[in-house]
């Protein structure tokens, strides 16, 4: 950051005399560069107040709002305020930045994924005609929003990044964005000025940002505090299981916007999952310490004599697959792009001996500017090196590598990279390569079927990288040499810049249109309408609000199998791996040959009714919660 920092005032005085062209000298800051290098600071735990005030010099937009995403928290803001008179103009044509790409395919014949029951609703994306229709007939160049949010400071990485994009006609137009370090490490004092906009790396020439946006930080210490239910205020119900529900809450201090997995104790006991569970909360934890942009971040877990609680980033572009369902399919481009983002994750977990194990589409979410953030960690296992193997059966069907089947020896990290495949596949496609009605005969298809490609679907490099992934021999498997690095190499990827894509600075092919940072419009309705007649939480959702979630109480005996699930902060994290779970102690639960299917006369419906985001895993019967884990 430059060394004199205007003032409020002086910095804003300028507004009006801004050539629009981005360059405006009057007033602007020099930003940190989100690429400067060096020891990271040590974590200081505070609250981090950033107020988006204006914008200047900025391409005719109708209805011109901001996304700022800061450790991975969003603020989205609301519309402009009333334009000044010399903004209220008739409608000047906007030119198409970056276009949400919503095709159901590139290739000639369409072909659906699947729906399942419970995602029948009349809900639908397009579904906003009259979102943001107050300054229809007005364009903006220089929109004022006073927008501020309070961030919760739980890591070293200070860096904001604030997108505009327009409501517009033509949907959700990216108009530039500015990246700045929020806090000056050598002068503790608020970082304040005007920024100018930059594109991303594949922004053409023509949509080339104009203008700057003026931003205040600030940040303040505060001591380290343990967290318990009251802390926060539930808004919705976004998902449920077996083990318990996930809901969209608000943290009370800061207004942070969280999801908040809140697990039974009584259930995980008798289910035989507190090794999965507690792996769950330290893997989470590990990666939370080690930060990767592609995985849901932990911000708190803590528990009452009753239950878990874990409170992750609050991802508003919900789940891939949902996206997945209504598209049919994705064409190449915007495969590409979600598998690229999800090699860097798996890239960051194999690094930290972890091995993901159920890679879907369900587990899959987006954020609010549509990059991609996996979650769901109840079955990976951590302190699994290159050539270690597990056994553990667990996982989707359809997913399941032929060496958890048929090795008795084993598996590796490997079936993280045939998962990866048959993700490609079903995002390309429409359908798994190796689903059937049966699930026998669907464990066969794994073990021995030959995969074959639609036509006009795939690219010759994207049907190689496919077939390099579904090698059934893990040591002849894509992957199996240099790990991702070898995946990143691939032809498939020649056009893709690893580093610029690492930093978020490829603007994704679609992005969700959100109102606000509550905003719930892309997660299954059954479970956000889901309230009382009158209009109040369920009483559960009630109790867990006060904390007062009534139960018969646990023993002591096990209660201890739950020490050290409380995460604080980072000084903590050597004595919460100090009792550490291996899952190949676990019985009972995982050790199924499932039979999910129903005999029902409509294959699609029973694919869909078995694949139920955020409720199923794999499972049979009369327990349809199978593994017992379920999304955040």
């Amino acid at each position: 950051m430059s060394t004199a920092q205007p003032s409020q005032a002086e910095s804003r005085s300028s507004s009006k005399t801004s050539n629009g062209d981005g360059n405006a000298a009057s007033g602007r800051m020099t930003p940190v560069s989100s690429q400067t290098g060096g020891a990271a600071a040590p974590v200081q735990k505070g609250k981090m107040t950033i107020k988006i005030l204006e914008a200047r010099g900025l391409r005719r937009a109708r209805d011109p709002y901001v996304v700022a995403v800061f450790q991975r928290g969003e603020l989205i803001s609301a519309g402009p305020q009333a334009p000044d008179e010399d903004e209220d103009l008739p409608p000047a044509p906007t030119s198409a930045g970056i276009p949400i790409q919503r095709q159901g395919s590139d290739s000639g014949r369409p072909m659906a994924i699947p729906m399942r029951s419970r995602q029948s609703s009349n809900t639908s994306v397009n579904d906003h005609s009259t979102f943001r229709n107050r300054n229809a007939q007005r364009t903006f160049t220089n929109p004022k929003w006073d927008a501020e949010a309070v961030f919760d400071v739980v890591a070293a990485d200070m860096l904001v990044d604030i997108s505009v994009y327009d409501h517009g006609a033509t949907g959700e137009e990216f108009l530039g964005h500015a990246d700045f370090q929020a806090r000056d490490p050598t002068r503790d004092e608020p970082v304040r000025g005007w920024f100018p906009l930059k594109g991303k790396a594949n922004t053409t020439a023509e949509d080339a940002p104009t203008g700057e946006i003026y931003v205040e930080c600030y940040y303040q210490r505060t001591e380290k505090k343990h967290y318990g239910p009251d802390d926060f205020q539930i808004l919705r119900l976004i998902g449920k299981g077996t083990f318990g529900q996930v809901y969209q809450v608000r943290k009370k201090d800061t207004g942070r916007i969280y999801a908040m997995k809140v697990l039974s104790k009584k259930v995980i006991v008798q289910k035989k999952e507190v090794a999965h569970t507690v792996g769950e909360r330290n893997i989470l934890v590990r990666t939370a310490m080690t930060e990767s942009p592609f995985i849901v971040g932990l911000k708190f877990s803590f528990q009452t004599s009753n239950d878990l609680f874990l409170v992750t980033d609050y991802m508003s572009g919900g789940e891939l697959f949902w996206h997945l369902q209504k598209e049919g399919r994705f064409d190449e481009k915007r495969a590409k792009f979600y598998i690229a983002e999800l090699i860097l994750a798996i890239q960051h977990l194999h690094k930290n001996d972890i091995v993901y194990r159920d890679l879907k589409p369900e587990n899959i979410l987006l954020d609010a500017n549509g990059h991609i953030a996996l979650c769901d960690f109840g079955l990976s296992k951590a302190n699994l090196t290159k050539n270690d193997t597990t056994n553990t059966f667990c996982g989707t069907t359809e997913y399941l590598a032929p060496e958890v089947l048929l090795d008795e020896a084993g598996y590796t990290k490997m079936v993280d990279f045939w998962s990866l495949g048959v993700l490609v596949f079903e995002m390309c496609c429409g359908w798994s390569p190796f689903y059937a009605e049966d699930t026998q005969q669907m464990y066969k298809n794994i073990a021995f079927g030959k995969v074959r490609f639609p036509r006009d679907t795939l690219s010759q490099e994207g049907r190689n990288f496919v077939k390099g992934l579904l090698n059934r021999n893990p040591k002849h498997r894509l992957g199996a040499i240099d790990d991702a690095e070898e995946l990143m190499r691939h032809p498939f990827f020649n056009d893709v810049e690893w580093d610029v894509l690492g930093r978020k600075l490829i603007a994704p092919p679609f992005k969700p249109k959100l109102k606000s940072e509550t905003d719930v419009s892309y997660f299954d309705p059954e479970f956000t309408n889901a309230l009382n007649q009158n209009g109040s939480l369920n009483e559960r959702a009630q109790q867990l609000a006060t904390g007062f979630a009534s139960s018969t109480p646990l023993s002591p005996t096990t209660q201890a199998k739950f020490q050290g699930f409380t995460f604080v902060d980072e000084s903590s994290l050597d004595h919460h791996f100090g009792g550490r779970y291996d899952d190949e102690d676990m019985t009972d639960a995982h050790h199924r040959r499932h039979n999910d299917f129903d005999d029902v006369d409509d294959v699609a419906q029973q694919r869909a009714n078995n694949r139920m985001s955020g409720v199923v895993k794999t499972g049979h019967g009369d327990e349809p919660f199978g593994n017992s884990q379920f999304d955040m």
